[in-house]
């Protein structure tokens, strides 16, 4: 309201508002007594500086009915009557500013308006209140020379986009935890029990409200938060508040601090792109015009490497949907739900931390006890590594069998070669491209936050050490499931040489040994450091790489050796089974089924409700039992699914379920989904201009969105460099064919799952 009485005193120009102090005052929104008295026509009673506190430089009494929520400041004027501006053109350029809102200039105006005047909805969770970025971000005047300076040369402005985070809380008041915490308060108590933050980490911090603020690009973020914290501190002090304002550079941000020039690594890049589009195009065309079956000449190395690049070859890789094996046929409907489901739960980690219109709506989903499936959706993971340790025992048993030897050094070297160059042509499109694709009043706090751990930690990336080296600046967050899959592959080969070299009587005890170590590492270090057992997705949390849970345990790759060693087993025992004439009987199969392959992950991720809900009795031995045993009983009823299927009988339904045609070639294209789905994930939220709502509706829209973005991305780039890669790699590794092998086999034999 007062917002909209000052724009009005402006656009009119009456000076009876007295809305403006002169260089030494400033003025807030404050309803006091003298101002609800009878009053002009445009609401706002004539009354001098000295008769209204809200112009007072000294601490003024609180009168009766005033409190800190009628007494809210109105951020841009505090900030352009402030004294304590630095000297400098930060401060020649406010004071040019606070003279154009008194003339009505329009850039001065413009400036104003795009500033939030008074948050709104704070008891519901909207704490961060966006302004009109754009009006701000895009701001630019040519000033005349100010007639009182010396200076004779044009001044020009721009705006510079702030959010400024005001944190309050009372003075020499400890808020107590209650006995038991409830989302729905008395409203005949005082406001502060909505307020403060008393141990509930289901709800949103909403005694931090962050609010925006244009000022002149030549203003910093520490010239902002200089600006306004003395004043912004006698207010809070009159009324015993604590108020801290903290500005941060990356959610401050101008037109002109973006480079404007191409950087050599955003030329790199494009050229590598070109490059390969280039190889793409002209290796399809000598493919489908030139290139003859009849005419070929055998041992023609260079054609045949050059045919790799072909698109009408590794298209055909893509959509090929042969059958393999009755059990290894139901991993690719098993990989791509996993994949969906991670894309879905990052997208729902984009609610934490950022703009919602009604935070309560989150805050209350933590209530249903079925939800659980998505918050605690990151035990997904330990599917894709039980999984992962599945299709290695089955490829390396073979290759052992039939070759009596494993060569380590080819199967490392194969596997870094075959993940990392699309990896890395997306960690450098994050460090270079990515930036430069939009703006917005968190696209420095998300895309640059990206950016900057890509230009200065994609080495860790690249040797796969970037889940114990600067985890918390790590590039890519979800890039740690490559390094710790990376690292369990290559214990995995020495894990089966041995079990090979045993006699099966001990061989899988051996395993089982492993898978108990497995469980009880995440056991002993859970009960011995008091931890959590799982990683918590909670409203206020900003970033997760700044958790941590998730930097000290979560992304580690001893914390899931269990998992993994489950898939191991599970392997072996469907390779073991390919010889065998028994099978599992009916009643056995589906019983087992149903309780291992439903129930197992079902259980696992239910049993997490009391780790997010603040009134549950944690005791440490229970935490510990549980960090320690559900990540592998969810790899476990994982890879039953395959397990069963193979020796079981009476699964012929159950078969033809989990292989439907149109899933095999969406499985192929996970691998690059995975590394994609993020950059459309902190665009939008870089990007976003207001504040949303969260509701099941808007995230399986925005969930479809994600779907349709990364795996229609994922197949062009897996034609133009997945496929040709991993054709190559195949192609030098192993005995050298006459042409550029198909996508069939793998060097273990078996058609390729992953």
């Amino acid at each position: 309201m007062i917002g909209t009485v000052f724009m009005l005193c402006v656009s009119f120009g009456l000076t009876n508002c007295q809305v403006f102090a002169d260089k030494n005052k400033f003025c807030y929104a404050s309803y006091s007594e003298s101002q609800l008295r009878p009053s002009n026509t445009l609401g706002m009673h004539r009354t001098s500086r000295t008769e209204n506190p809200i112009y007072s430089r000294r601490a003024v009494p609180v009168s009766r009915g005033s409190s800190w929520w009628t007494d809210f400041p109105v951020l841009p004027l505090v900030f352009a009557n402030s004294n304590t501006i630095p000297k400098g053109p930060c401060r020649e350029q406010v004071q040019r500013y606070l003279k154009g809102l008194a003339n009505s200039t329009l850039w001065a105006v413009q400036m104003f308006d795009a500033s939030t005047k008074y948050p709104n909805g704070v008891l519901h969770g909207q704490t961060k209140h966006l302004g009109s970025f754009d009006q701000c971000y895009n701001l630019r005047a040519v000033l005349p020379p100010d007639e009182f300076s010396d200076i004779e040369e044009p001044d020009e402005v721009e705006g510079r986009y702030c959010l400024v985070r005001l944190r309050y809380q009372r003075k020499d008041v400890v808020p107590k935890r209650p006995q038991s915490f409830n989302l729905d308060f008395d409203p005949n108590l005082s406001v502060w029990n909505a307020i403060e933050y008393r141990g509930d980490f289901r709800r949103v911090k909403r005694h931090s409200v962050y609010l925006s603020l244009c000022v002149p690009a030549s203003c910093s973020s520490q010239d902002v938060t200089t600006a306004l914290t003395e004043p912004l501190k006698e207010l809070a002090n009159a009324r015993q508040i604590h108020l801290d304002v903290t500005v941060k550079p990356s959610l401050c941000q101008a037109r002109s601090d973006v480079p404007e020039d191409f950087t050599v690594g955003l030329k790199v890049f494009l050229f590598i792109v070109v490059a390969l589009f280039v190889l793409v195009v002209a290796s399809s065309w000598y493919d489908s015009s030139v290139y003859s079956l009849e005419k070929a000449v055998k041992g023609n190395e260079p054609r045949d490497l050059f045919l790799c690049f072909s698109a009408r070859r590794n298209l055909r890789s893509i959509f090929d949907t042969g059958n393999i094996h009755p059990g290894l046929d139901c991993i690719h409907l098993i990989r791509f739900f996993l994949t969906a489901f991670a894309i879905l739960a990052h997208r729902l980690m984009q609610y934490y931390g950022y703009p919602l219109v009604e935070s309560t709506y989150l805050e209350k989903a933590y209530t249903v006890p079925f939800s659980m499936i998505v918050f605690n959706g990151p035990i997904i993971v330990d599917g894709f590594f039980g999984i992962g340790g599945l299709l290695l025992a089955y490829g390396v048993l073979h290759e052992l069998d039939r070759r009596k030897r494993l060569d380590f050094t080819a199967l490392i070297l194969s596997r870094f070669l075959r993940l990392t160059p699309l990896y890395m042509l997306v960690v450098l499109f994050n460090a270079t491209l990515m930036p430069m694709m939009g703006s917005g009043p968190y696209w420095e706090s998300r895309v640059g936050f990206e950016r900057d751990n890509c230009v200065k930690n994609w080495w860790t990336n690249l040797l796969y050490i970037n889940n114990y080296v600067r985890p918390n600046e790590m590039c890519m967050f979800q890039s740690w499931y490559l390094s710790v899959d990376y690292h369990l592959y290559i214990m995995g080969l020495f894990v089966l040489w041995a079990y090979w070299h045993l006699p099966r009587r001990l061989g899988y005890p051996f395993l089982c040994g492993l898978i108990a170590l497995g469980t009880a590492i995440p056991f002993v270090i859970t009960y011995v450091q008091d931890q959590q057992p799982i990683f918590l997705g909670l409203p206020f949390m900003v970033e997760a790489r700044r958790d941590p849970y998730f930097v000290g345990h979560y992304v580690k790759s001893h914390m899931r050796i269990g998992s993994y060693m489950v898939g191991v087993l599970a392997g072996a025992i469907v390779y073991d089974h390919k010889n065998a004439t028994w099978r599992l009987p009916k009643a056995w199969s589906r019983v087992l089924f149903i309780l291992l392959a439903v129930g197992f992950p079902i259980i696992s991720q239910a049993l997490a409700a009391k780790y997010f809900d603040p009134n549950s009795e944690l005791h440490p031995l229970e935490t510990a039992a549980y960090a320690g045993f559900h990540r592998t009983a969810y790899a476990l009823g994982i890879c039953s699914i395959v397990v069963l299927i193979t020796i079981g009988d009476g699964l012929d339904f159950h078969y033809n379920f989990m292989t439907p045609r149109w899933v095999p070639p969406l499985a192929r294209l996970a691998y690059g989904a995975y590394l994609l789905h993020n950059i459309k994930q902190i665009y939008d939220i870089g990007a976003t201009r207001s504040p949303r709502v969260f509701s099941i509706n808007n995230c399986l829209w925005e969930f479809v969105s994600d779907m349709v973005y990364t795996f229609g991305i994922s197949l062009l780039l897996s034609v133009v460099v997945e496929g040709p890669i991993r054709k190559i790699v195949k192609f030098i590794l192993t005995k050298r064919p006459s042409k550029c092998p198909a996508e069939g086999s793998n060097s273990y034999g078996i058609k390729k799952i992953n």
